[in-house]
């Protein structure tokens, strides 16, 4: 029963610890009751200082410094309408207080109430304060001006200048957060917003701006969707606060799919919830661009505003068809992304993959090199390295350019460029192709170089690393050395009988030809 009683005790502790005035003894001195107050302060515990006030100037309503101390007390905590009520009754049951006077000209310079606080300046005899009053008022008229003039940065500074002095002002906060957002900072003006909510927490306003800015202009989606929260948080039934929240919350909502596709590299799948598939698929981009529209039409955000969250969705939409390795759906995406922003590492990507396909090697490494600047990505590396290795042999030999076949050929397509050069280069053929038998010797020379590398596994994989397996190699005139008959010496030879004009003619040297004799299974071609 003992243990029953004293955890009941322990557990009324935190509800005991909370002072009222009822808990003051009656007879205890007004001179103890205001050191007592002092002792609270000198600890933190304001709220018990001021009981302990309340109770002293219950008892003793003519004592002008105990208000004077509970407005400061007042002060402390923010509460500057109660502060300044205490100073008024200070100067009124001791007129020209200068203490009273310079706290009350401070709240009313907080509040721009220029002529009030200079008033009280000057009857508490303060010409350096006066003096800092006249630059801060006159600093707010021109921030105003500059304002008017779109004079951004002249705006910011003296508002600024003035929000030094008078923190507190509303119109003041406001204008620079106008002047903030018309410029490019959204942070700076979205902090300027939270203090307009301190200064009139009933102001719906700037709970919509912050949120819309923070969602649709910075494209931090948790931070707009708690900045809304907090307008239901002062107001639960505002309209328009509510269907702000729904809107992003949706909207969220399909983000965060996107994101998880990604997560899994289900690309295809990702993009189908980014672009516009019609009516009643409109994708997130156009929603999110749509709704910038109409949000910046309320107010809510400002035209010159960044748009954050659709850029990073365009980005997303370009990595998503760089990743799929289709680089045609991905170009008006990936150019816009470049658009919206010069850096953009997937827009940069797109734009050297598509320079390394059109063999601009050099432009494609200065666009990586520039992406390299600004992002550390294995893509980039990967892709400078192959743009300096075609380079490098762009400026050799390029035995693809020589049979005419893509990089990515596979063996087939190789085996059936190699074919085709085979006839063009045909003695037989040589003439009817306005070739010299010389010209026609020289280009199947290179066709069966060429062939003889990339129809080799090793060979080939050497030279897609940038070393040509035949650099330190002479070749003296074997036109088909590597080629499928082989390694036999094909050479033209001047005499009489058909073929070429004046009677040029072909014959096979060195043992016969092909082992068995004549040509095994026929010519490739």
């Amino acid at each position: 029963m003992i243990f029953r009683l004293s955890s009941l005790a322990l557990g009324l502790l935190p509800l005991a610890s909370a002072l009222s005035a009822a808990d003051i003894p009656a007879d205890t001195p007004v001179s103890q009751l205001v050191k007592d107050a002092t002792v609270q302060m000198a600890t933190g515990n304001t709220q018990d200082a001021l009981t302990y006030f309340d109770v002293a100037i219950s008892r003793d309503p003519r004592n002008y410094l105990t208000y004077f101390r509970r407005g400061a007390a007042y002060l402390q905590i923010g509460k500057t309408i109660q502060a300044e009520q205490d100073f008024n009754k200070v100067l009124e049951l001791k007129p020209g207080f200068e203490g009273a006077l310079v706290q009350r000209a401070k709240i009313r310079a907080r509040k721009a109430d220029w002529a009030a606080a200079r008033k009280d300046y000057e009857a508490a005899g303060k010409p350096d304060e006066i003096a800092q009053l006249e630059e801060a008022q006159a600093a707010a008229l021109i921030a105003q001006e500059a304002a008017e003039k779109g004079d951004w940065d002249s705006c910011i500074t003296n508002a600024g200048a003035a929000i030094v002095v008078a923190n507190g002002a509303y119109d003041i906060r406001k204008t620079r957060a106008r002047c903030r957002f018309e410029k490019g900072e959204v942070v700076e003006g979205i902090s300027d917003l939270q203090h307009l909510l301190q200064i009139n927490t009933g102001d719906i306003e700037p709970h919509l701006q912050s949120s819309a800015m923070a969602f649709y202009s910075l494209g931090e989606t948790d931070k707009g969707i708690k900045h809304i929260a907090q307008c239901l948080q002062s107001d639960p039934d505002s309209k328009a606060c509510m269907k702000l929240r729904r809107r992003e919350k949706n909207l969220e909502k399909d983000i965060k799919k996107v994101r998880k596709f990604f997560e899994k590299r289900q690309y295809a799948t990702a993009s189908k919830l980014l672009i516009d598939r019609g009516e009643s698929d409109p994708g997130l981009l156009k929603e999110v661009k749509q709704d910038f529209k109409d949000y910046t039409e309320k107010g809510y955000i400002y035209a010159n505003s960044p748009q954050g969250l659709y850029q990073n969705l365009v980005e997303m939409t370009c990595e998503a068809y760089v990743e799929m390795n289709n680089l045609k759906k991905g170009t008006p995406y990936c150019k816009e992304a470049l658009q919206l922003n010069p850096n953009s590492l997937h827009g940069l990507i797109h734009k050297a993959q598509g320079q390394l396909d059109a063999d601009e090697f050099e432009d494609c490494i200065r666009t990586l090199e520039l992406a390299a600047e600004h992002h550390q990505h294995q893509k980039i590396d990967e892709l400078l390295q192959k743009a300096r290795t075609l380079l490098k042999r762009s400026k050799e030999k390029d035995y693809y350019k020589v049979l005419g076949v893509t990089r990515d050929a596979d063996e087939r397509e190789i085996k059936k460029a190699y074919r085709k050069l085979s006839k063009m280069y045909h003695p037989d053929k040589a003439s009817s192709n306005n070739m010299t038998p010389e010209d026609a010797q020289k280009k199947m020379s290179d066709v069966n170089e060429a062939y003889e590398v990339l129809s080799d596994p090793e060979l080939k994989a050497r030279f897609d690393r940038g070393d040509d397996p035949n650099s330190n190699e002479q070749q003296h005139g074997n036109p088909f050395q590597g080629s499928p008959f082989g390694g036999q010496q094909f050479m033209f030879r001047q005499g009489g009988g058909g073929g070429f004009p004046g009677g040029g003619s072909f014959k096979f040297q060195q043992g016969g030809g092909f082992p068995g004799g004549g040509f095994p299974g026929g010519f490739p071609f």
